[in-house]
């Protein structure tokens, strides 16, 4: 409950409580009530029937994720999914999946999948913006983890630059992790990226000289020494 507060104070706006592919997570109920008694808003981060029915009736708001695979029993949940495609390296499925959602008037957010750098990223883009302009309406989400946690990089200027592209997309609703210690402020810099991205594309003004929060490498200016002032240093 701590951390699920640090993390809210960061900028978060959901909790997302994870489980593990191939296994059953029994307490998922217990975690996602004691999470909403406490005051947070909650998503489940399963493909899982049985561990997402009981988390939904515990309070979770949002499931992570829908496709062909567990279409059937997301009406009964009452609360808004993710749709991901069947084959997160294409968009097969995706429109099947939309469909019998809308039918059953299942809210619902769409995330075509952001794939790492070398295994289709340009691609992964695309969908992105592919996948608007099918649905120019549509709630989205994206998550970023797949570049801020798999790639040698601190992650504060690639969540700047995802952030930007969902906000001229329409993106409104991103999944970041923090687990390895490069990404491990990635909560607060999503949060700091949303408003500076959100300020420059409305504003159609340059995200500069805005907000030096995310600077975090290098100094914003470097101050010049003359040789006067080096004499006195000598």
């Amino acid at each position: 409950l701590a951390e699920a507060t640090r993390l809210r104070d960061l900028g978060a706006d959901f909790i997302d409580v994870g489980c593990d592919p191939g296994e059953t997570f029994a307490g998922v109920a217990d975690v996602v009530r004691a999470l909403c008694d406490a005051g947070h808003r909650v998503s489940v981060d399963s493909m899982n029937p049985a561990e997402i029915e009981p988390a939904v009736r515990a309070g979770a708001q949002l499931v992570l994720s829908v496709n062909a695979s567990n279409v059937d029993a997301a009406p009964d949940w009452g609360c808004e999914v993710v749709v991901l495609p069947d084959d997160p390296s294409t968009l097969a499925g995706l429109d099947e999946t939309i469909d019998r959602l809308a039918r059953r008037r299942v809210p619902l957010r769409i995330d075509p999948v952001l794939s790492p750098i070398g295994f289709g990223l340009a691609e992964s883009l695309h969908r992105y913006y592919d996948v608007r302009h099918r649905y120019p309406d549509a709630e989205m989400m994206m998550g970023v983890g797949n570049l801020t946690e798999l790639t040698d990089v601190d992650s504060a200027g690639i969540n700047v630059l995802l952030l930007g592209f969902c906000q001229e997309l329409g993106i409104r609703s991103i999944l970041t992790t923090q687990v390895i210690n490069w990404a491990r402020t990635s909560v607060r810099e999503c949060d700091l990226a949303r408003r500076l991205v959100y300020h420059a594309v409305r504003r159609q003004v340059l995200p500069k000289h805005v907000d030096e929060s995310l600077i975090m490498l290098r100094d914003t200016e470097v101050p010049e020494h003359g040789e006067a002032a080096l004499a006195r240093l000598a």
